[in-house]
C-alpha cells in the first residue's frame, strides 16, 4: 500500500506548541495555588478573625494587667484585707514547725519503706507462689512436704540495709510487719498533715476571695492567665451544639470575646490611635442580663479551686499506699 504524501504545513512538524504548553501550565499552576488559599482561607473567614483576635487581645491584656496590679494593690491596702492577711499569716507561722517536721519525718518514713519494700517484694512473692503451689496441690505427702519448705523458708532471717547505713535482720513475718507498721506510720502522719494544712488554706482562700470580690476586674495572676491562654491560642472552629432544638451554632469562631471574663468593647478592642472597625465591633462582648455575672462567675470558681485543693490532701496518702503496692 502507497505511504500518503506529506502535507507541506504539517503543524505539528512546521508549528511549535510551546507556547500553549506555557500558557496552560501557569494557568494550572495559578488555579492550583488559587484552589488552595480558597481551601485554607478563602472558605474559613474565621481564621483571619482569630488571628486579629490574638493579636488585639494579647494587647488588651498586657495593658489591663498593668491597671488590675493596681486595683489589686488598692484592694491590699483596705482594712479588711489586712484582717484577712495576718489570720492567714498567724495561722501559717502556728503550723509551719509542725508542718516542717513532719515532712521531714514523711521523707524519711519513705526512703525506709523503699528500703524495707526492695526486699520484702522478693520474698512475698515466693511465699505466695508456694502458698498457691499448695492449695494447687492433690498429694497429701507433696503438700505436707511444702507446707514445710514455705515455713522453713518463713523463719529464714534476711536483713534489710537502711538509708543511714544501719541493717537489721528479719524473718519474713518481722518483715511484713516492718513494711505494714512503716505504711501506717506514713498515713497517719499524712493525715496529720492535711490537718494542719486545711485551716492554713481556709484562711488562704479567704484572703484569695476578699480580692476577687473586691476587684473591679480581674486579678494581675488571672490577666496572666488568659494571656498564656491567649498567646498559645491556635485557630479551630468553636460551636455549641443543641441536640434538642437539632442546632448547631459557630457564631463564637468569629466573636471569640463574647463570653470572656473581662468587659470588652470596641473601643477596647481597636487598634492604636484608630476608629472601631468590624473586627472590634465582632470581638465585644456579650450583653449581660446579670451586672455581678462575672463577679459569681469567679467567686464559684475560686470555690472550686478550694474543694479540688482538699480533696487532693485528702488523696495524697492513698496514693502513696497505692504506689507501693503496685510496686509491691
Amino acid at each position: 500500500m502507497p505511504e500518503k504524501p506529506i502535507p507541506e504545513n504539517d503543524p505539528v512538524v512546521s508549528k511549535s506548541f510551546a507556547p500553549h504548553y506555557v500558557i496552560s501550565m501557569v494557568l494550572l499552576m495559578a488555579t492550583l495555588f488559587w484552589a488552595l488559599w480558597d481551601e485554607d482561607f478563602g472558605q474559613r473567614p474565621w481564621k483571619s478573625f482569630q488571628h486579629e483576635w490574638k493579636s488585639r487581645y494579647s494587647t488588651f491584656l498586657k495593658n489591663a494587667r498593668t491597671q488590675s496590679g493596681d486595683s489589686q494593690k488598692e484592694v491590699e491596702t483596705s482594712p479588711g484585707y489586712q484582717a484577712l492577711k495576718q489570720a492567714y499569716e498567724s495561722a501559717s507561722q502556728k503550723a509551719a514547725p509542725r508542718i516542717k517536721e513532719i515532712n521531714e519525718k514523711l521523707r524519711d518514713l519513705s526512703a525506709k519503706i523503699l528500703a524495707v519494700q526492695n526486699v520484702f517484694t522478693d520474698r512475698r512473692a515466693y511465699v505466695n507462689a508456694m502458698t498457691y503451689s499448695i492449695e494447687t496441690e492433690t498429694s497429701k505427702s507433696s503438700k505436707t512436704s511444702k507446707q514445710k519448705d514455705l515455713d522453713d523458708y518463713k523463719k529464714k532471717v534476711t536483713s534489710v540495709e537502711y538509708p543511714d547505713g544501719s541493717k537489721k535482720p528479719y524473718n519474713f513475718t518481722q518483715l511484713e510487719e516492718a513494711y505494714n507498721d512503716l505504711k501506717n506510720e506514713r498515713t497517719t502522719l499524712s493525715a496529720e498533715l492535711a490537718d494542719l494544712i486545711k485551716p492554713v488554706n481556709e484562711q488562704k482562700n479567704l484572703l484569695d476571695a476578699y480580692v476577687s470580690d473586691h476587684m473591679v476586674t480581674l486579678t494581675p495572676a488571672q490577666m496572666a492567665g488568659l494571656q498564656d491562654k491567649t498567646e498559645a491560642w491556635v485557630p479551630k472552629i468553636l460551636q455549641i451544639n443543641v441536640p434538642d432544638a437539632n442546632i448547631v451554632d459557630r457564631c463564637e469562631s468569629c466573636h471569640v470575646g463574647i463570653r470572656e471574663p473581662v468587659k470588652l468593647t470596641a473601643t477596647a478592642m481597636s487598634l492604636k490611635g484608630k476608629k472601631p472597625d468590624d473586627y472590634a465591633h465582632a470581638f465585644t462582648s456579650h450583653p449581660e442580663p446579670e451586672p455581678d455575672r462575672r463577679r459569681q462567675d469567679r467567686h464559684a470558681a475560686h470555690e472550686d479551686r478550694s474543694r479540688d485543693h482538699e480533696q487532693v490532701e485528702r488523696g495524697s496518702c492513698l496514693r502513696h499506699d497505692l504506689a507501693d503496692d503496685h510496686r509491691g
